[in-house]
């Protein structure tokens, strides 16, 4: 036992020297590493960046590491004990850590001893936000000069480093596969750059900051305005007042528009301001005297456009027949043999104080013009369908007005020929002729002998077409002013009318009534509805093309006898009292005061009552070709008596204007005198 305790005490012995030896190592290597691990951190850049921030750590301590960890924010060492992302160091203690955005960043590090430390690292370059592109125009209202632009580029992240534009629509590619075609744009001191633009348009700014970010902005310039409104003018007499519409337009609106009697084109006339009439609110205005009167319309953008017109209180015109162009053309005109005709017909019209010529271009279904429907006329070359190698409408509208005249084309709608039924005398291309002669019997009946003379069929559709053809023509390739029909309408047919001319027609009208089961008009009525049909349609055909021109009638005087059922079928009483017929009436009041039948003051009187329409003028035919004739008394014996109808159509406050029949008669020996007397009222 001795023994053994002896063992035991030997090992004890042994094991309290190991253990102090062994204690006493621990203690002094504790004691010797006491010393925080040092932490470097080093950003792959300081300068502003769109990208992440790579940060190199290395750590460096006398023993060996426990921890490395990493969290944004400002935080102590207590708070990696179980928060913070752990950094995997490689053999040197070194790791490379990417930061995403900018912040405080706070690394940790613990060695096995306990020791441990943090360092702090501010990231403030990364800036991945585009800048904003700000800008204000100088104006918005419309102007006639150019406009700024006002950009205020800012980037809180980084600052602005570059701005640059481009005209047009542009993409931030094309700032840079369109080089050429950027321009920069300095900024002033206040941060504040300016694009002087002289046109409307689009603009793209881009903005790069400094860490190449981009921000791209298309500005759009729309109010500049550098042109002139638009400013047309027209205008219509009724009862010896005339209104006066203009019609303007303007992308950057109406400011004002003003008008003053007199010429007065310079926009910039500071009377203008004093004594121009404001008409803006309204798109007409009337006046009670003859003359020139001006409107100025000025815009929004302070562009200004003044025109001029010319007011005709009065329609002065002078009808020229067939019979003038058969008399001075004999055998058919040259070119400047016409020319010199007309120079001085015209000449001399103006000499007479008219403004208006009434010319008949078409007297026999043929044609003093270039046309697709009717053969020449052989009152221009001397043979009807022979072409004289000039356009005689051409030259008379163009000498009309260069001389202020109107020149309304005169026509006769159905007539072919008087005093002859030879199919055979018109020319091959004549259309009466054409139907007679081909093998279709469906148009035999397009054209109707009657007394004597030759008709195109009023009843015919095939006919009111052709006659619609040949009016829109004439509308469409010459600046006429008017479009005239006289009172060649149905003939006179008389006692017996049911059974004569077009009944074949009619009588068809009322079988085609029967089918459909309706009550059929009278025949008489049938007549007119197929004159006003034409008529009609003539208006909207002509109105279609141009609104300006307008389309008149001159019937006989005869009032009671238009309303009979016998013959002409004019229904005038229609045409007086409903707008989309006519835009003036001109009944032939060829009588004097002591007629017994139709006294032209009561004539004329009951002509003004059936004139309900406001849209319908009154002009008066006055049979100047009568003077000092034996016709009546009165023109033999009263050489006044022209200028009293003038003056009694004045003294109504209802007349229009006046229409002479016709021009040769202003220089017959017989009717001179009396005619002379007349200019002088005129």
């Amino acid at each position: 036992m001795q023994n053994n305790l002896m063992k035991w005490l030997y090992k004890a012995i042994i094991c309290t020297v190991l253990g102090i030896a062994l204690f006493g190592t621990t203690y002094a290597s504790a004691a010797t590493d006491t010393k925080k691990p040092s932490i470097t951190l080093t950003p792959a850049t300081t300068k502003p960046t769109k990208s992440n921030v790579k940060v190199a750590m290395k750590v460096t301590d006398a023993s060996k590491l426990k921890k490395v960890k990493y969290r944004s924010g400002n935080r102590d060492v207590n708070y990696f004990s179980k928060d913070g992302k752990v950094i995997n160091l490689n053999s040197d203690n070194q790791a490379t850590v990417t930061i995403t955005k900018n912040d405080t960043y706070t690394f940790y590090a613990e060695d096995i001893y306990g020791n441990k430390t943090t360092k702090k690292l501010e990231i403030t370059n990364i800036d991945k936000t585009a800048p904003v592109v700000n800008y204000s125009l100088s104006t918005t209202e419309p102007v006639k000069s150019a406009v700024s632009i006002y950009i205020t580029p800012s980037d809180e992240e980084s600052g602005v480093k570059e701005v640059l534009y481009m005209d047009g629509n542009k993409t931030l590619s094309d700032f840079k596969s369109q080089a050429d075609a950027v321009k920069t744009i300095t900024m002033n001191e206040k941060g504040i750059g300016t694009i002087d633009v002289s046109a409307n348009g689009e603009y793209s700014v881009a903005v790069t900051d400094k860490a190449g970010n981009q921000a791209l902005e298309v500005i759009k310039v729309s109010n500049i305005d550098k042109t002139a409104p638009s400013l047309d003018l027209s205008y219509s007499v009724m009862n010896q007042e005339a209104t006066i519409t203009y019609n303007t337009s303007d992308k950057s609106g109406i400011k004002r528009a003003l008008y003053v009697k007199g010429d007065m084109s310079n926009v910039n006339n500071p009377e203008w301001n004093t004594k121009g009439i404001n008409i803006t609110d309204s798109k007409k205005f009337k006046v009670d005297s003859d003359g020139i009167y001006t409107v100025l319309v000025q815009d929004n953008a302070d562009n200004k456009i003044a025109k001029t017109i010319d007011i005709k209180l009065e329609f002065k015109a002078v009808w020229i027949s067939y019979l003038e162009f058969a008399e001075y053309g004999k055998g058919g005109f040259t070119k400047d043999s016409f020319e010199a005709v007309i120079n001085t017909m015209f000449d001399n019209i103006v000499d007479m104080n008219m403004n208006a010529v009434v010319v008949q271009v078409r007297p026999f279904g043929d044609a003093m013009y270039k046309s697709n429907y009717f053969p020449w006329s052989k009152y221009v070359s001397g043979t009807q369908g022979v072409d004289p190698g000039f356009d005689p409408l051409k030259y008379m509208v163009k000498a009309a007005h260069d001389r202020g005249l109107e020149l309304h084309a005169w026509l006769n709608p159905y007539r072919v020929t008087t005093a002859s039924t030879d199919y055979k005398a018109l020319s091959k291309d004549n259309p009466a002729r054409v139907w007679y002669e081909d093998k279709d019997k469906s148009n035999d009946r397009n054209v109707l002998a009657f007394g004597g003379n030759l008709y195109y069929n009023p009843a015919s559709s095939e006919v009111r077409q052709l006659i619609y053809n040949g009016v829109k023509e004439i509308v469409k390739n010459y600046d006429v002013d008017g479009i005239h029909f006289d009172d060649y309408f149905y003939p006179v047919l008389g006692n017996g009318h049911e059974k004569k001319f077009d009944n074949v027609e009619y009588e068809e009208y009322v079988v085609r009534c029967g089918t459909y089961n309706k009550k059929p008009l009278s025949i008489a009525d049938w007549r007119r509805q197929n004159v006003n049909d034409l008529v009609k349609n003539v208006y909207k055909s002509i109105k279609n093309i141009d609104p300006t021109v307008e389309f008149g009638i001159s019937p006989g005087g005869f009032i009671n006898s238009l309303f009979a059922d016998t013959g002409y079928y004019t229904d005038i009483a229609t045409w007086l009292s409903k707008d989309g017929y006519i835009d003036y009436i001109c009944p032939q009041i060829y009588w004097t005061f002591s007629n017994s039948a139709y006294p032209y003051d009561k004539t004329l009187d009951k002509w003004l009552s059936y004139r309900t329409s406001s849209s319908v003028k009154m002009y008066v035919g006055i049979a100047n070709y009568k003077a000092g004739s034996s016709l009546e008394p009165d023109w033999k014996n009263d050489k006044d008596i022209l200028k009293k109808q003038v003056e009694y159509g004045r003294d109504t406050g209802l007349v229009d204007g006046y229409m002479f029949f016709r021009y040769d008669f202003f220089f017959n020996k017989v009717s001179k005198p009396g005619n002379d007397r007349l200019i002088e009222i005129l």
